[in-house]
């Protein structure tokens, strides 16, 4: 098997990436929602 894959180191690069990103959206989220809510009253 020697095309097989490293779907382990994959899928361990893809949650060392994402959970940071998740984070972030969870630490900014309500300044995101609060910031496009007061532009689209203000607009």
């Amino acid at each position: 098997q020697p095309h097989q894959e490293p779907y382990t180191a994959v899928m361990a690069a893809g949650t060392v990436v994402t959970i940071p990103l998740i984070i972030v959206v969870l630490l900014f989220q309500r300044r995101i929602v609060s910031g496009l809510t007061a532009g689209g009253v203000k607009g």
